[in-house]
Parts: C-alpha cells; structure tokens; sequence
C-alpha cells in the first residue's frame, strides 16, 4: 500500500534532496569543522621580534674604529728644561661589547684595544735606536636610549664610563731584533703604565639587516681625567699624558642578537 502511494523513483529524489539540504547545513554557522593548522606570519610582519621592537634582546659585538687624541700633547722624553711634547697619534682601535636592550633603553659593557699606527724616537744615543709606542685599553659601562624606529634603522644617544690604561713602551733596535734566539726573563721593553676615569657622549645607527644580525657605526667623544704627575723610569723617560685628554672614538660595529 505504501508503493501504491509513494512511488519508488519519489522516494529516491527525496533523499537526494535531503542529502543536499544536509551538506549545504554543515558548512553553515554552528556546524562542527575539524581544526585547522595556525597560519604563518608573513616575513617582515611586525609580530616577527625581530623586525620591531618588541621584546627584549641581547647583542654580542665586535667593532673597529679609530681613536684619534685631536688635541692631546704627548710628552715622552725629559729634556734639559722640561718635558718635550710631541701631538698624539691617531690608534686604531678593536672593541668587544655585550649589550642588552629593554624597550627603549640599553646598558651593557665592554672593552677597547687601541695601538698607535705611528712609533717615534726615544731618547737615547742612536746606535740603540730606541723608539716609543703608545696603547691604550679602555673598560666601559654603556647606557644607551634608543629613538622610534625608523624602518630597518636603529638610532641611539648614549653615556659612558669607566676607567683607561695608557701603557708607554720603549725598545732598541736588540730587543726588537735580538741577536740571539735565547729567551730572558722579563718584559723587553721599558714601560710605564698610566691610569685614569673616562667619561663620554656618543651617538649611533643600527642596521638590521638579518633577523639575527645587525651592523651599526657610532661617533663618541670621551674625557680623560689621568694623573697630572707623570711617572718616570730610570732611564728618565716620561708617561706621556697626563691630565685632562680630550678622545674621538669613530667605529664600525657588527652584531649577533639573541633573545632574553
């Protein structure tokens, strides 16, 4: 009886109808669909760390540069009426720095060898063909403020401070070239060391130019407070600074960036 009223071929559209309805509910608004995987941010988005300047970080560097004394007069050698002066050299100048950096701000601390590119002539009768040499190593504190970012550009002003050491070498022609291979104990060179506080200004750029990489440049202006009294060795040779010594420090930077 149920065929009589309902043919089969009705039946059949009937359900096809109903599966339809039933696929077209599923993708309608409360219905059930399996979990998807989380979409990769895109490179250079500004939830990428690196790209912004959202969280902190650390920066381990490496830097050269010249350290140039402008108006410094280094006097060496102990003449009949006083100490001789001479202009300082420009040195060239190699830095290890570790750096951290919270929002705007940054501190850390670092070192600095610098050698002067140029000896001169020490005092002495010239068959010993003595000559003098200046280094310097400075360890600082850096405390920096960094300005809004500009693009892949970092711009920072900063303050440092800590303490210098000038060391004033002087050899002769037999320790520089011996004439033999055997080995005396003992420095091979006549040396004074001088020490004293360091205060500077300086300002810098930064360039991101790795996810994990920056290279930067800065220019500081630093001020030297040594000893006013020089020290003297037994051959009457003189520290060479002493008082106040005005520095210009111009470097090159290249960094590696890690998460803190």
């Amino acid at each position: 009886m149920f065929a009589e009223r309902y043919p089969l071929g009705a039946v059949v559209s009937a359900s096809g109808i109903i599966l339809v309805l039933a696929s077209t509910a599923a993708g309608q608004p409360g219905a059930v669909a399996e979990p998807t995987e989380p979409l990769e941010p895109e490179d250079g988005a500004a939830s990428d760390r690196w790209t912004g300047e959202l969280g902190p970080h650390a920066a381990f560097q490496l830097g050269v540069g010249m350290l140039a004394l402008p108006a410094a007069e280094a006097c060496p050698v102990s003449g009949p009426t006083g100490p001789e002066c001479e202009p300082a050299e420009t040195a060239l100048g190699f830095a290890l720095q570790s750096m951290a950096r919270v929002e705007e701000f940054g501190f850390g601390a670092g070192i600095t060898w610098a050698f002067g590119l140029r000896p001169t002539t020490g005092a002495g009768h010239e068959s010993l063909e003595r000559q003098h040499s200046r280094s310097y190593f400075l360890v600082e504190g850096h405390f920096r403020y960094y300005l809004p970012r500009l693009a892949i550009w970092d711009s920072w002003v900063g303050a440092s401070t800590g303490g210098v050491i000038v060391n004033d070498s002087w050899t002769t022609v037999a320790d520089r070239e011996p004439y033999a291979d055997t080995d005396f104990v003992g420095p091979r060179a006549v040396t004074l060391h001088t020490e004293g506080f360091v205060l500077a200004l300086g300002v810098g750029v930064d360039w991101r130019f790795a996810k994990r990489w920056k290279f930067g440049t800065h220019l500081r202006y630093s001020n030297w407070l040594l000893p006013t009294e020089r020290e003297t060795s037994p051959l009457r040779d003189l520290a060479s600074l002493a008082g106040r010594v005005d520095s210009l420090d111009f470097g090159l930077v290249v960094g590696y960036l890690l998460p803190i």
